[in-house]
């Protein structure tokens, strides 16, 4: 017995002097990762706080139910068939301005041109999924990449068939929250992209509006009118946000006298609640802008992936030139900013997607180089830049409707049975190791005892 005791204890000092084993990178990352999740699901907001974001969840909730109404329903597809009403009155003009115009110009082009105006597109959908995810992860630590394409589909879809395109933050976040995102994320989410998309645009739009003007490139007075008065517009809204954001007095002082002035001109009709409504708005931002600030790395990362996602889209007008007149290097920069001085024309044009000004500036800056083709450049370029939105949104909506939505209901009940037997496997674990402490301890405690 004492030679049995001699040899327990010897054991079980080696067990204590073995080293540990070092993990490995990616453990420690995995470690890192489980530790951050912790904090994160600890992390409960404050009372005052959790009824903001209630109020907003209901304040978004209405917001979708009256843009749902049929009322809307009628407005947005009137204001599509105004769409398609310009676009024929476009090939009309175009069939009797152009001695070059034949109906069949689409199928003598370069379709090589016409791909990589495609991939471009592809590139501004890839960027803004990128964006949305990183958005996600970060508050969530979960990679989820499926929910981040439809969110953005859903978000850029409200955003083609409502004015100003202001509808689709609101769809977006109801159909975050539907996929089981923190009411708080959901909500910040399209809000945050929503500012790092316009501080991008603003930024590239006016190095265009700079340069476009030093190169005498402002030679059409309907376009350099219309893109300086879009240009002006947003600086003020932008500068109005953010003065009322680093200013509170001042900024309630400013936000009160604008709406005054709306509520005179009968633009507002309810003071009150548009007060409430904008100064909700600018609290957001502040809030989004303090989080934000805390994060170099994702301001920076927010900003180049929307400065590239504007690149690729000036940038598409020219493979379309180039597929009907053949590819001239020298014209890439001129119709880059032409086409940043549509996107700044149509910016102020209270109808979905710029209708309207969209069309006409194209056609007005591009009708010299394409001639005959300006008609056919331009279903390109629409497509590139409103039509894509529409399809990919319905498409969601009705994948969504007939079998995404069922099937994210099995994967959650699935999700949860699985989290149930790790559950059950990790107590039946902690029991059995118990039961084996016990076992030894009495072990150890007969062996003395002998």
């Amino acid at each position: 017995m004492e030679e049995e005791k001699d040899l327990l204890v010897e054991e079980e000092k080696t067990c204590d002097k073995k080293p540990k084993k070092r993990l490995s990178f990616f453990s420690r990352l995995r470690a890192k990762r489980n530790k951050k999740l912790e904090e994160l699901n600890r992390t409960e907001l404050s009372e005052e706080e959790t009824k903001k974001v209630e109020e907003k969840i209901i304040e978004i909730n209405k917001d979708v139910e009256k843009k749902s109404s049929k009322h809307k329903k009628l407005k947005n597809g009137l204001m599509f068939a105004f769409n398609i009403l310009l676009v024929i009155g476009i090939l009309v003009w175009n069939v009797f301005s152009s001695d070059d115009f034949t109906p069949l110009k689409l199928f003598d082009i370069n379709y090589w041109f016409v791909l990589v105006a495609l991939l471009f597109m592809l590139g501004i959908l890839v960027v803004d999924v990128f964006s949305i995810h990183r958005m996600i992860y970060r508050r969530t630590l979960r990679s989820r990449w499926s929910l981040s394409y439809k969110s953005m589909a859903v978000l850029k879809y409200y955003d083609s068939v409502t004015p100003m395109s202001s509808g689709g933050q609101s769809f977006m976040a109801v159909y975050l929250m539907g996929r089981d995102i923190p009411g708080a994320t959901a909500v910040s989410v399209p809000m945050a992209k929503l500012v790092f998309q316009q501080l991008s645009w603003l930024m590239i739009t006016f190095i265009c509006l700079i340069i476009s003007f030093t190169n005498g490139m402002s030679s059409n007075g309907l376009v350099s009118a219309t893109s300086i008065i879009g240009f002006i517009i947003v600086v003020i809204v932008v500068s109005f946000i953010l003065t009322v954001s680093l200013s509170k007095k001042v900024g309630t002082k400013m936000v009160s006298w604008v709406i005054k002035i709306l509520v005179k001109l009968r633009i507002v009709k309810d003071y009150d609640a548009q007060f409430s409504k904008t100064m909700s708005f600018i609290e957001d931002y502040q809030n989004i802008m303090k989080e934000y600030s805390k994060s170099i790395f994702d301001v920076i990362y927010q900003l180049v992936l929307h400065g590239l996602r504007y690149f690729f889209l000036f940038s598409i007008p020219f493979f379309i030139y180039c597929a009907f007149q053949g590819f001239d290097s020298s014209k890439f920069g001129e119709f880059f900013l032409y086409t940043a001085l549509i996107d700044l024309s149509s910016s102020f044009i209270p109808l979905p997607g710029g209708t309207g000004m969209n069309e006409i500036t194209f056609t007005v800056l591009f009708n010299q180089y394409l001639g005959g083709g300006t008609f056919w450049a331009l279903l390109l370029w629409r497509f590139c830049s409103y039509y894509i939105y529409l399809l990919q949104g319905i498409g969601v909506i009705a994948y969504d409707t007939i079998y995404g939505n069922r099937k994210y209901r099995w994967v959650k009940k699935r999700l949860a049975l699985q989290g149930e037997s790790q559950e059950f496997k990790r107590l039946q674990i902690e029991n059995f190791r118990l039961e084996r402490n016990k076992r030894r301890k009495k072990q150890k405690k007969t062996i003395a005892q002998e």
